[in-house]
């Protein structure tokens, strides 16, 4: 998959691995499964190499985020994406 962030500060926490402000800072753990998530979706060819994941929870979604899926990068955070 092709991986392209859609806020400024999420490519910056997938690239240097923190938060540059404070009100974008996260707890290193879930900084790590962030990581680990969003190269694990750079190296599937498709959303179905996703759900083969069962940790990752992938499910599109609907009502106000129809056209949206997403999977978990834990109990509390997920990404969303097209």
């Amino acid at each position: 998959m092709i991986v392209i962030f859609e806020k400024e500060y999420l490519q910056k926490l997938y690239v240097a691995g923190k938060a540059s402000d404070p009100k974008h800072w996260y707890q290193p753990k879930v900084v790590s499964k962030y990581l680990k998530v969003i190269n694990l979706m750079k190296q599937v060819d498709n959303v179905q190499g996703l759900a083969k994941y069962g940790s990752l929870h992938y499910e599109k979604l609907r009502g106000d985020k129809e056209g949206l899926s997403s999977v978990r990068v834990d109990r509390k955070y997920r990404i969303e994406f097209e």
